[in-house]
């Protein structure tokens, strides 16, 4: 007797849709996913091709994902996550590698949002500053010629 085995394997996928959402409030969720991209409701005049830091975010419960795309043109949303994960701007100009974000946990407040359509999803209101003193990530991007003003002694002698 011939059986038809098929080849493709089974894989068993996890319905998030069953969980249930995040509550609103604040919340410490951890950047489960970071990724630059396009998102076409994320356009506008400033942005014409939509360009975010798109984030994955996970509660350490049993809750759904709560998804927040950056746009690049909302500078102060990004200055709001830098702050929530200790990296601040250097010479005005901030940085945010998606490589950098995954794994950090960020403090949040969370409300809840009613689609048009009726859906009902758990989205990131603000990003919290870190309480923590570590030493921000920026030390490391900061060039050599920073590096060295900075250790020199802070007095009047030119040398």
């Amino acid at each position: 007797m011939d059986f038809t085995i098929d080849i493709a394997p089974q894989t068993e996928t996890i319905d998030t849709a069953d969980r249930p959402l995040v509550p609103a409030g604040t919340h410490t969720l951890t950047i489960r996913s970071a990724s630059e991209g396009p998102n076409e409701y994320k356009r506008s005049d400033e942005n014409p091709q939509g360009l975010c830091l798109k984030l994955r975010l996970a509660s350490d419960g049993n809750h759904r994902f709560v998804f927040d795309d950056l746009p690049a043109h909302l500078a102060w949303r990004a200055q709001q996550l830098a702050a929530a994960v200790g990296i601040i701007a250097v010479d005005g100009r901030l940085t945010l590698r998606p490589d950098e974000l995954e794994g950090q946990k960020v403090s949040v407040e969370i409300t809840h949002y009613t689609s048009k359509a009726g859906k009902v999803s758990a989205v990131v209101k603000r990003y919290l500053p870190a309480t923590a003193t570590p030493a921000p990530k920026s030390a490391d991007r900061r060039t050599a010629a920073q590096k060295i003003v900075a250790a020199l002694p802070d007095d009047d002698i030119p040398f």
